[in-house]
């Protein structure tokens, strides 16, 4: 088994064709870039809400997703601090760093993310490793625009820094002091042009070792800044660490720290913001804008336009009230019927901060005249869906008849839904709360008109009359109902598929009830994307499994809070083929298995040649269907391991019952191999064995099950005889019994000290070049073995 961190010197990293094995629980998505179909994983956590951040992860060169998902483990973070998190997928694992191909691709993530969780565009950051962190420089080129902060690991451009960004930006900077396929030689100068880029102090910040509380950390932090527009250079520099993103309990979590600098920062810092604008009774010459920030003074401000009744009209001047307020004063005072619009443009109006105020375009401005029309804010629906809300900028009389009004709905077809009654919405004036005839679901589209002249404000102003006005339909949505279920390939997942998209929180695990042949499955872990739901088992399903699910009706909704309608023994498609049923007792090729996950193979240097499985890691798993047709229960299992150090362990299960273990001796090599044997029960018939790596990092090449026979002579027996015994330097070793392929001598102690495989025979002159001492010699075939007792003395 190769080390997975394989560190590679810069050559091999843009040259290799390295391919990483790797596995995730979330599922790879399409995305359409353009006229190319791009791949990315997506997650947000279960309580994710409208408005939050979003975190692009970009993996280095010849890795993939899973790797990136793997070691950075975004998820965590995410969830704590309820953000979106995207790892998206290079073009054959590599990054456009010189062109727009990949710019294309975050922007086109960006605009997804925007649509399906209604992310803050403002909070949108991007971080990558190796070359992932070469890309997040020169996004920083692109679309600083777009981007709120950078966190580039181990990675920088290798043609030198290039600083023309279209603002000044926040970096943080992860990189190991050992790393050889990027030199941290290199990172100085790139955090030197930023630093000079950002005008931020040349004197750094130092905190070491960090975090300050971690005496053991191995991390120092330098901060140089604040800079212009107050955004900082951050380098986290790791001592000893080489190429890899460090998740280290004893120092720090990359992806926490990154998490810990990004949040501060946002696109619109510094940027104000018209908050409201509006013509009041006291002054129909003054409009009065509302800004988000404090203003600069001036001695005169210009960019403002104004229209009334869509014609332009003449502004005699523009002044600063206080602070946060601008009084554009008209040469003409304004009617109270009139319709006003306001629009900046090009002007000369910063906050304090020397930002410029953002532009917009025919802004309504709210005419408070004493009878004017009444201007309706907002439409929307309760949660229900059983009443129609209105919003006004004045306070409203209740109207006296409801005729004047008429809802349209689109669905599958379209229909009308009266207006019964009206209210004050909590004793307020300006909000009026219509019941409607029959309740509306968040499925529909939604459209008011009216026409009449009893709508009316308090100071008699009159709403005008309007046709069609779209409603903000914020009700639940139609009930949901479950369409499919299918067993995935690896047998380790259920794919449920609903009529709608859904969401689903890990807390609502419980209340699917999944039976495979009538008996519970629990479930480790889900996940939801739009309408699906994957459902973890703690146990992988087998061929001829028949798989049911049922929900009695709780607290599962879709993504417009249609609730789910309950179903019984729902049928999950399983698509497993029937196994290859290996004879025990017998010898079985670790590859020849019926389903795995997490592992590989690679060829196998040992006795024999072929193939063995490598790549094992933590919670990897093989198994193997066998069938005992013997009259035998009892049995030795031969396992052919190696491993480069100890440390290691396997347990091995009986249709998912726990049967024993193997500590996983150190062969001080990956194609050094070595036998273990232990004992194992298997009852007649057909059965599932399975390994398990509880703690990964071996190989194995194939295991052996036979039943045992033992010698009860010390030096022969009527099967087997071995001789000169004592023995020097040579042994004979003659069965009178069956033929053997494989010889092991065991010291008093257990220890494997002599290991042969053979061609099959019933003879074997066998050297021993063994200290002084007693050893057990056995000798087996793929179905039985015999041990004996020998000495072996050179005097």
């Amino acid at each position: 088994m190769m080390n997975k961190k394989v560190v590679l010197k810069f050559l091999l990293f843009f040259l290799s064709a390295l391919i990483f094995n790797t596995k995730a629980n979330a599922q790879i998505e399409p995305i359409q870039v353009g006229t190319t179909t791009r791949q990315m994983l997506v997650y947000a956590p279960p309580a994710i809400e409208q408005g939050r951040p979003l975190l692009i992860s970009m993996h280095g060169m010849n890795q993939d997703i899973n790797y990136q998902k793997n070691q950075a483990k975004w998820e965590e973070v995410a969830k704590a601090n309820n953000f979106v998190v995207v790892y998206p997928a290079g073009i054959n694992n590599s990054w456009d760093i010189s062109g727009n191909r990949d710019i294309d691709f975050i922007l086109a993530i960006i605009d997804e993310m925007s649509k399906r969780y209604d992310i803050d565009r403002n909070r949108v950051y991007l971080s990558g490793f190796s070359m992932g962190g070469m890309m997040t420089y020169h996004a920083a080129t692109k679309i600083a625009d777009k981007i709120a902060a950078f966190a580039p690991v181990s990675g920088y451009l290798m043609g030198g820094p290039n600083t023309n960004s279209s603002r000044p930006i926040p970096i943080i900077h992860t990189h190991g002091t050992s790393d050889d396929v990027v030199a941290y030689s290199g990172v100085q100068r790139c955090m030197d042009a930023w630093i000079k880029r950002n005008k931020c102090p040349q004197t750094a910040e130092i905190i070491k070792p960090y975090p300050a509380g971690k005496a053991s950390s191995n991390a120092t932090l330098y901060t140089w800044g604040p800079g212009t527009d107050s955004v900082s250079i951050v380098l986290l520099s790791l001592k000893g660490v080489g190429h890899w993103h460090s998740i280290d309990a004893n120092g720090v979590n990359t992806s926490q720290e990154i998490w810990n600098f990004c949040k501060n920062y946002s696109l619109g810092f510094g940027v104000p913001k018209l908050k409201t604008v509006a013509l009041y009774n006291e002054n129909p010459k003054q409009i009065v804008a509302n800004f988000s920030l404090p203003i600069i003074d001036a001695d005169s401000f210009s960019g403002f336009s104004i229209k009334v009744n869509n014609e332009l009209v003449e502004i005699e001047d523009v002044v600063l009230t206080d602070s946060l307020h601008l009084a554009i004063n008209l040469t003409d005072s304004i009617s109270a019927d009139s319709e006003i619009s306001i629009s900046y443009q090009s002007g000369n109006v910063l906050s304090v901060y020397e930002k410029q105020l953002e532009e917009f375009n025919d802004k309504f401005v709210d005419n408070l005249l004493y009878g004017a029309p009444p201007r309706i804010i907002k439409w929307s629906v309760s949660e229900n869906g059983d009443s129609l809300i209105a919003g006004f900028n004045k306070k409203m009389l209740l109207p006296n008849v409801l005729d004047s009004f008429r809802m349209s709905v689109e669905y599958d077809s379209v229909f009308h839904v009266s207006l019964e009654q009206c209210t004050y919405l909590n004793n307020d004036s300006s909000m009026l709360v219509f019941s409607l005839g029959q309740k509306v679901y968040a499925d529909y589209e939604l459209f008011l008109s009216y026409t009449g002249a009893n709508l009316m404000a308090a100071d008699s102003g009159l709403v005008r009359n309007f046709t069609d006005v779209q409603i903000n339909n914020t009700s639940k949505g139609l009930p949901m109902q479950i369409v499919s279920g299918t067993l995935e390939t690896s047998s380790v997942a259920i794919v449920l598929e609903f009529s709608k998209a859904i969401k689903y929180k890990e807390d609502q695990i419980s209340q699917l009830s999944i039976l495979a042949n009538g008996v519970p499955v629990p479930v480790k872990e889900a996940f939801a994307s739009n309408n699906q739901v994957r459902l973890v088992l703690k146990n992988n399903a087998h061929f001829g499994d028949t798989i049911t699910v049922s929900y009695s009706p709780g607290t599962i909704v879709s993504a417009d809070r249609g609730e789910l309608v309950g179903f019984s023994d729902f049928l999950i498609s399983n698509p497993l083929t029937m196994p290859v049923w290996h004879e025990v007792p017998g010898k079985v090729e670790a590859e020849n298995y019926a389903l795995q996950f997490g592992t590989d193979l690679e060829t196998a240097y040992d006795t024999g040649g072929g193939q063995n499985v490598g790549w094992i890691e933590d919670a990897d798993w093989l198994e193997y269907a066998i069938d005992n047709s013997s009259e035998e229960t009892a049995f030795k299992i031969s396992f052919r391991l190696a491993a480069e150090s100890a440390g290691k362990r396997l347990d091995y299960f009986i249709d998912n019952v726990r049967a024993g273990f193997v500590n996983v001796p150190s062969t001080s090599g990956w194609q050094n191999w070595r036998s273990v044997e232990k004992d194992i029960v298997i009852p007649k018939g057909k059965h599932y064995l399975k390994f398990v790596a509880t703690i990964g990092g071996f190989n194995i090449n194939y295991f052996d099950i036979y039943k045992e026979s033992v010698g009860i002579n010390n030096f022969s027996s009527g099967e087997l005889r071995i001789y000169p015994n004592p023995a020097s330097d040579e042994i004979i070793i003659r069965s009178t019994d069956f033929d053997f392929n494989h010889i092991e001598l065991r010291d008093v102690m257990g220890r494997s000290v002599l290991e042969k495989a053979v061609p099959l025979t019933n003879e074997h002159q066998l050297p021993v070049n063994l200290p002084d001492g007693i050893y057990l010699v056995k000798i087996k075939n793929e179905s039985k073995s015999l041990t004996m007792k020998i000495q072996v003395s050179k005097q």
